[in-house]
């Protein structure tokens, strides 16, 4: 059973419902991709007065508007929390998203369509596992691709605003340079705050390349993040990349003396490893 890191603050939960939403306006909409068929965006949305409070690494339910082919209320679509706890700007609390339009999503569509101004029904927060941890000297290393990326970016503003030493370490995956979230304000973040691994997979003339691949290649590195107690893992993105992930984490923990399957319980048992695929 996952756990949440111990250090990590105490999550607020299930405030607002499909009976009783809270109503947010959305305060902006910006494409983060330049690719034609991945298109991405971040949202931003205001509570204004109404308390809702979120920790890095929770996720809020978003009900689209009008009902299914039966007649019924449409249930909420969840996404992750892409801003950090005081919000997009600090002392701001409001909340931002990621999306990844789907030509045959219902709420990606909705979201992604949403103008300046307009009101969206809210659900949550949810979530009290998959939490940051709150210890400065905490070592975190993260896995990721396309909207996966939602969390990371929360863990890694607000590890910034709160001048965390102990460092991130992230392999991001996307098919190119134009289809990775955040490619362009990645690249302002310090090595120091994050060491970056940006992974692409059909990039003209060169091999294909997954993160799992990146790991490998640098498995020194990735072999003393296993090494070290204070290390927490984060995996977010497409199912698919979950075996891949695991392979090359076994393999790595292997290089060590250590069986990854012991290796892993121990640090969920720990609140150290955390997996969110879809």
């Amino acid at each position: 059973k996952a756990r949440a890191p111990v250090s990590a603050g105490k999550p607020s939960t299930n405030m607002y419902t499909v009976g009783k939403p809270a109503r947010m306006k959305v305060q902006g909409n910006y494409r983060l991709t330049d690719d034609p068929t991945h298109d991405v965006r971040h949202i931003i949305l205001d509570a204004g007065g109404l308390p809702f409070p979120v920790l890095e690494g929770q996720s809020v339910g978003i009900i689209p508007p009008g009902t299914d082919a039966d007649g019924n209320a449409h249930l909420p679509r969840l996404y992750s929390v892409s801003s950090p706890r005081d919000g997009e700007r600090p002392g701001y609390h409001n909340i931002s998203l990621t999306v990844k339009r789907d030509e045959q999503g219902l709420a990606s569509n909705y979201l992604c369509d949403l103008e300046k101004g307009a009101e969206v029904c809210v659900t949550g927060p949810f979530g009290a596992t998959c939490l940051m941890p709150n210890a400065p000297d905490a070592r975190l290393l993260l896995i990721c691709t396309g909207t996966g990326s939602a969390p990371m970016r929360a863990f890694t503003m607000q590890r910034q605003r709160a001048g965390a030493t102990g460092g991130m370490t992230m392999f991001f995956g996307a098919r190119t340079p134009e289809s990775l979230p955040y490619f362009g304000p990645l690249k302002k973040v310090p090595e120091g705050v994050l060491k970056q691994h940006l992974v692409f997979s059909r990039l003209d003339g060169q091999d294909k390349e997954y993160v799992q691949d990146r790991m490998m290649a640098k498995q020194e590195a990735v072999a003393d993040l296993l090494n070290d107690p204070k290390t927490h893992i984060y995996i977010c993105g497409l199912r698919g990349m979950e075996e891949g992930v695991e392979k090359a984490l076994s393999s790595i923990a292997e290089s060590i003396g250590q069986p990854w399957a012991t290796l892993r319980d121990a640090m969920r048992e720990d609140g150290r490893f955390h997996v969110e695929t879809y």
